[in-house]
């Protein structure tokens, strides 16, 4: 009876583990998945940021030559940029935003990606003076991505998440038609 009670003692430790590890696996994955998203769309918002500011200020088509190299790799097909990957799979994005996030997320990077396109056109044509009309626009789009370059997109607090949607809708809202 004792051995038994050994026995069955030792399988129940045994299963605790193996449970605790699948959820430590599943806890490691999700803090892995969020802290590599929170890199990736840091970093995409703050170089479309850091693109759109310069863009607002070019004087010279030397400069304009500059960021058109800016602009192509900002638009380069990257099979590594998480975001995309994790906002088109449903498992994934409930992970790392809020629901009520998620389809602006979207939004956001459909309208990021759209506008420099266009914006590249009219840098290919070194078409100084048409960008320079539109110093007031890429001014707007540059400091309202400041605003939404935080962690209130991934906070668990409703005013944050509140907070952050506003933001985002005015930014959303911001890019030309």
């Amino acid at each position: 009876m004792k051995r038994f009670s050994i026995i069955f003692g030792l399988s129940l430790i045994l299963a605790s583990c193996s449970t605790t590890s699948s959820e430590h696996t599943q806890n490691q994955f999700e803090i892995t998945l969020t802290d590599v998203f929170k890199h990736q769309h840091s970093s995409s918002v703050y170089q479309f940021e850091l693109i759109t500011k310069e863009l607002s200020n070019v004087r010279d088509k030397e400069r304009l030559a500059y960021l058109s190299g800016m602009i192509d790799s900002y638009l380069i097909p990257n099979p590594l940029f998480l975001p995309s990957i994790i906002f088109t799979n449903g498992e994934t994005k409930q992970i790392i935003a809020d629901e009520q996030l998620q389809s602006e997320i979207v939004i956001l990077y459909q309208n990021k990606k759209e506008y420099l396109k266009k914006i590249q056109s009219l840098v290919n044509e070194n078409s100084l003076k048409d960008i320079q009309g539109k110093q007031d626009e890429l001014k707007r789009l540059s400091q309202l991505m400041e605003r939404i370059n935080d962690d209130r997109l991934f906070s668990k607090d409703k005013q944050k998440v509140d907070s952050y949607k506003k933001d985002l809708e005015t930014v959303i809202q911001a890019f030309p038609k």
